[in-house]
């Protein structure tokens, strides 16, 4: 992903959730073939730090689109991806964000569209 669509993307993660790294990450738990990830993989994935994810995703526990899995002996905790239309909406979201640098919107968190 080019840098200029990762920062508008970064910047609508701001203005819908207040955090800019919940928007990414929703994509990356929608993308997962069997709906089970684990938070170090998806940072390694993002290539964003674990410390960064944490809190994005604990709200998507306690909004309930996750749901944490039965701890076993590995050292990861996992979670599944639970039903819900909110990951076809955060596809839509990110399906809008233009790839045009609009780094003047960015430093102030806003983005803008181009139709």
């Amino acid at each position: 992903m080019s840098e200029d669509r990762l920062g508008n993307l970064r910047a609508l993660s701001q203005a819908a959730f207040g955090q800019r790294y919940r928007l990414e990450l929703m994509l990356a738990v929608a993308d997962s073939p069997d709906g089970i990830v684990c938070l170090t993989d998806l940072a390694r994935s993002l290539d964003i730090s674990i410390s960064n994810l944490q809190q994005p995703l604990k709200a998507l526990v306690t909004t309930g689109l996750l749901s944490p899995l039965p701890v076993t002996e590995s050292r990861r905790k996992f979670y599944i991806r639970n039903p819900s239309s909110a990951w076809a909406w955060a596809s839509e979201l990110a399906n809008d964000v233009s790839p045009v640098d609009r780094t003047a919107h960015r430093e102030e968190g806003e983005i803008t569209r181009t139709d």
